[in-house]
């Protein structure tokens, strides 16, 4: 038999762990030429989320989706301008992380 409330805490400690590591991704975006030139050229999150993987992040592209929309940011970027995207939705991660 299925505990539904082992079931909502797994799916709850599993929400946060992506959070911390895409929120660590994100952190790293500020200080790092290289990778931001890598997002620049990219307008989606599964485009972000791959990045992300090739360097040891793991997060599922609609966590960052379901951050976009709570910070009111277009599931898109124009070219050039996800670094950005990121940059602020990063600097949101106090308000975001709250339960």
């Amino acid at each position: 038999m299925i505990d539904p409330d082992v079931t909502i805490a797994a799916a709850a400690s599993a929400q946060s762990d992506e959070l911390e590591s895409l929120f660590s991704f994100l952190g790293q975006i500020q200080q790092d030429g290289a990778l931001r030139d890598l997002l620049n050229d990219v307008i989606s999150a599964p485009d972000v989320v791959a990045i992300a993987a090739n360097q040891g992040f793991n997060f599922q592209a609609s966590t960052l989706l379901g951050l976009f929309e709570r910070c009111n940011e277009a599931p898109l970027a124009r070219q050039g301008l996800m670094d950005e995207k990121l940059i602020r939705v990063y600097l949101q991660r106090q308000r975001l992380q709250a339960p």
